[in-house]
C-alpha cells in the first residue's frame, strides 16, 4: 500500500520519518513542492490551485492516501484538496491541544508561517484550547524556506532561531508549538537556545496516528494483512522534487531510513 506525502520543501519529512518508523510496512512517495516554494508567500486561491494538482499527481501514482505534511497548505487548501478527489487526505495541524495540556506556567507560544499565523483555523483552534494559557503568536516569513537550504543556510537559521527564541524568554514562554513541518528538522537549535525549561511541541505522532486510522476505516482488509507480523515487508521510500534535482541531496541527507530509499525523481506538476 502507498501513501503520498507532500510539502513545500524538506518540511514533511519530518512526518515522513515518524510514518515510517511506525508503519515501516506502507510505501511511501515524498513530494517536495520546491518549484512552488515558499507557499508561505503565496495567496489562498494559488495553494487551492496548487493542491489540487498535487492530488491528481497522486491520484496517477495510486496511492491510498495523501498526507498534506504542511502546516501551511493545509489550513489554506486542504478543503479544496478534499472536494477533488474520493482519497483519504490527512492535513496536519497545530499541536496547541497537547500544548495547553503541557504548560505550566501558562504561558504557550505558537511558532508559525504568516499564512498559518493569520487563519482562522489557528485562532479557532487556540480559542478552543487554551483556557486560561496566555498565548503568543509568532510568525517567520524567511525560516521555512531557509531551512530548505540547509547546510547553506545553516548561519542565516540559527540567527533567526535566536530571535525569536529571545523574545520567548522575554515573555517566559514555557512551551512551544512548531506549527511548521520545516521547524522540528532543526528543533535542537529551538532547544539550544530555549533551554530545557521550555517544553516543544510538534504534530508528527498525531499526523502519524491519524494516517493509520483513516487507512484502516478505508481498507480494512488490506490494512488487517499489511499488519500481519507473517506478511509484513519492509516498505520503501520514493523521493520526488519539483524543482529537478536541484535540492534531492538535501532531501535525502533528512531522511533517516535512507538505506529504504527506492528512487529519486523529479516530476512536473
Amino acid at each position: 500500500m502507498k501513501v503520498g506525502v507532500m510539502d513545500s520543501g524538506a518540511g514533511g519529512l519530518t512526518i515522513l520519518n515518524a510514518i515510517h518508523q511506525k508503519q515501516p510496512y506502507l510505501d511511501l512517495l515524498y513530494l517536495a513542492d520546491d518549484a512552488f516554494a515558499p507557499y508561505g508567500s503565496k495567496s489562498v486561491a494559488q495553494l487551492q490551485d496548487r493542491l489540487v494538482k498535487i492530488g491528481r499527481f497522486f491520484e496517477t501514482e495510486k496511492v491510498s492516501a495523501i498526507v498534506v505534511a504542511c502546516n501551511t497548505a493545509t489550513v489554506a487548501a486542504i478543503d479544496a484538496l478534499r472536494a477533488s478527489t474520493l482519497l483519504p487526505v490527512i492535513g496536519v495541524e497545530p499541536a496547541v491541544k497537547p500544548a495547553f495540556r503541557l504548560s505550566k506556567q501558562r504561558k504557550v507560544a505558537v511558532l508559525a508561517t504568516p499564512v498559518t499565523a493569520q487563519s482562522p483555523r489557528l485562532k479557532q483552534l487556540i480559542a478552543l484550547w487554551k483556557s486560561d494559557s496566555e498565548v503568543s503568536i509568532m510568525s517567520s516569513a524567511t525560516l521555512a524556506f531557509d531551512i530548505d537550504a540547509w547546510p547553506d543556510s545553516q548561519a542565516k537559521v540559527t540567527e533567526t532561531i535566536q530571535q525569536l527564541s529571545q523574545a520567548m524568554r522575554a515573555q517566559q514562554i514555557d512551551t512551544l508549538v512548531l506549527a511548521c513541518t520545516h521547524y522540528p528538522l532543526v528543533k535542537h537549535l529551538f532547544e539550544q537556545a530555549l533551554g530545557s525549561e521550555c517544553d516543544i511541541v510538534e504534530p508528527s505522532a498525531g499526523v502519524t496516528a491519524q494516517l493509520i486510522r483513516r487507512l484502516e476505516a478505508t481498507y480494512p482488509e488490506a490494512m488487517c494483512l499489511l499488519q500481519n507480523p507473517l506478511s509484513q515487508v519492509e516498505g520503501t521510500i520514493t523521493l520526488c522534487s519539483s524543482l529537478a534535482s536541484k535540492n534531492m541531496h538535501r532531501l535525502v541527507s533528512w531522511v533517516e531510513a535512507r538505506e529504504d530509499i527506492l528512487d529519486l525523481r523529479h516530476v512536473s506538476i
